[in-house]
């Protein structure tokens, strides 16, 4: 299990988390390969899979991939994930028992937020990172822009819209990453066993968000 600061210079390195949906650990461990095939090293197994703490556990051995929690509502579902092995916590929302499980534990915790003020009750629980979430309906990467005038020191990752033409847009209004789901790793394409078009999607990111990179200079 790497530490919270370890997590988050990844986060920083790679700007882009993949968060894994499907419809059993079978399919889960083939979309994280796939994903990791395609140059994306950071994978989110969320709650939703089956057996997901197992499919964390298969995973946090690897040297090839930072394996975390997402989804994670309960205390016992944060307990759970860390003992599996899971080095960041991910949920849609607050909670001050998650957070101070991963606090306790040195593990990164990114909770979900809407509001400046939701941001702000996040970030003055502790967490090291927050999901904007969801953000495409907030308003995409104008609504990133307009929230972090005030609020240019909290970090923040985009989720809940991310998509292959707005993440470099979401880079250049200062998101440290950006979470893909269904545009990446989409649950209906695990469950058919579709990994080769998962790992060519997430080609495709990365290479744009190196292009963009180049393109900022």
């Amino acid at each position: 299990m790497l530490t919270s600061a370890a997590v988050f210079a990844k986060l920083e390195e790679h700007k882009l988390l993949a968060v894994i949906r499907a419809p059993s650990a079978a399919a889960a461990l083939g979309a994280a390969q796939a994903v990791i095939e395609g140059g994306l090293p950071i994978v989110e197994i969320t709650y939703s899979v089956p057996g997901a703490p197992s499919v964390m556990a298969e995973l946090s051995g690897r040297e090839d991939l930072i394996v975390g929690a997402g989804t994670v509502l309960t205390v016992t579902q944060a307990e759970d994930a860390i003992a599996a092995g899971a080095s960041f916590i991910v949920a849609p929302n607050l909670s001050l028992e998650v957070a101070r499980v991963a606090l306790e534990a040195g593990v990164l915790y990114c909770p979900g937020a809407y509001t400046t003020s939701e941001i702000i009750a996040a970030r003055d629980a502790g967490a090291h990172l927050i999901k904007v979430y969801p953000v495409g309906i907030a308003g995409g990467p104008d609504y990133i822009k307009v929230i972090r005038d005030p609020l240019p020191d909290i970090p923040m990752l985009a989720a809940g819209g991310t998509n292959l033409d707005n993440v470099p847009r979401f880079l250049a209004v200062g998101c440290v990453a950006c979470g893909l789901g269904a545009a990446l790793a989409d649950p209906a394409l695990a469950g058919a066993g579709e990994f080769d078009e998962i790992t060519r999607r997430a080609s495709a990111f990365v290479a744009r968000v190196r292009a963009a990179a180049l393109a900022a200079g």
